[in-house]
Order: structure tokens, then sequence, then C-alpha cells
């Protein structure tokens, strides 16, 4: 008997920032997408829990992604977060 195990990462999409921001990368100045990465242990390809959680930025232009804490991806998302 063998035992089939590894990890996966699922994307989500929590929506646009309410103020535009200037990109790090290509220099514009647009409405960022904030998302989510999570990474998840699976045992025979079934997600069983989460073992690390990101957030980061996403350019819709140049699709560059800067990692952000969860406090800063929250409040760009409520809009009171001036960092």
């Amino acid at each position: 008997m063998f035992i089939v195990w590894g990890s996966k990462t699922y994307n989500d999409d929590l929506g646009p920032t309410k103020v535009k921001r200037t990109c790090e990368h290509c220099n514009n100045e647009v409405v960022m997408r904030v998302m989510c990465s999570r990474r998840k242990f699976t045992l025979f390809w079934i997600p069983l829990f989460t073992t690390s959680t990101t957030y980061f930025l996403h350019c819709p232009i140049c699709n560059y992604g800067a990692t952000i804490d969860k406090e800063t991806a929250l409040g760009l998302l409520q809009n009171n977060a001036s960092a």
C-alpha cells in the first residue's frame, strides 16, 4: 500500500482596492486587485488543511504581485489604509 500526499496552492481574488495605486513594476497608476494565496496539505488529492496564507496586490496590466500583510489587505479593501 502507498500513501499519496503533497500540497496545492489555491488563489482567491478578494476584490479591487478602493483607491488607485502606482505599480512598483510598471509605474502605471491603476486599481489593483487584492489576492489571497493559500497553500493546503493534500492526502490522496483531497485538501485537508491550510498550511500557509499570503496576501498580495496584483497589477492587472503587468501581472506583478507585491506581498502585503493581512491587515493592509483588509484595509485596502475597506479604503481605510493609506499604505
